[in-house]
């Protein structure tokens, strides 16, 4: 018995974003969602799989909806949230945890469309995209970008 070209398109959508829905999924969600919260994401692309009519690019159109489930999800009621207590401070960059976990550390702090904007260019988007994905105008991603930098620095970099 074989698979429909659709499912086969599909599971393939699916196989190339893999690793971006993993990192969108572990920063949105805690730990112990973050199965549920990926599961969620592969049934709301399945959704709208059909209706896809190629305007954007499939990575586009996958971030956009993953990144729409991912928001729906942090918007539900959840117990009492994890604190950043004993996260690296200022100039600790360097610190046992290492740069992954100062980047961790930073995105948590992160508002929504912060953290979105900040994951979407870490993963390669250009501008274009990232504008598009979010709604957003080329211009206001360039100075947002320019803004998260500058908070960066900021918060962890020593300045001598």
């Amino acid at each position: 018995m074989s698979i429909p070209a659709d499912e086969q398109a599909f599971i393939e959508l699916l196989r190339v974003n893999h690793g971006t829905l993993q990192r969108l999924a572990r920063h949105y969600a805690q730990p112990a969602e973050v199965r549920d919260l990926l599961q969620e994401m592969h049934l709301q692309l399945w959704r709208g799989f059909r209706g896809f009519e190629g305007r954007s690019g499939a990575a586009t159109w996958v971030y956009r909806v993953a990144l729409n489930t991912a928001l729906s999800h942090r918007r539900r009621p959840r117990p009492q949230q994890q604190t950043l207590d004993g996260l690296p401070e200022a100039g600790d960059a360097g610190a046992a945890h290492g740069e992954l976990q100062v980047l961790e550390t930073f995105l948590a702090e992160l508002d929504p469309l912060q953290r979105a904007l900040l994951l979407l260019d870490l993963e390669g988007l250009d501008r274009e995209q990232v504008a598009e994905v979010l709604g957003l105008s080329v211009n206001a991603v360039a100075i947002r970008m320019t803004r998260l930098r500058q908070l960066f620095e900021a918060r962890f970099l020593e300045h001598v």
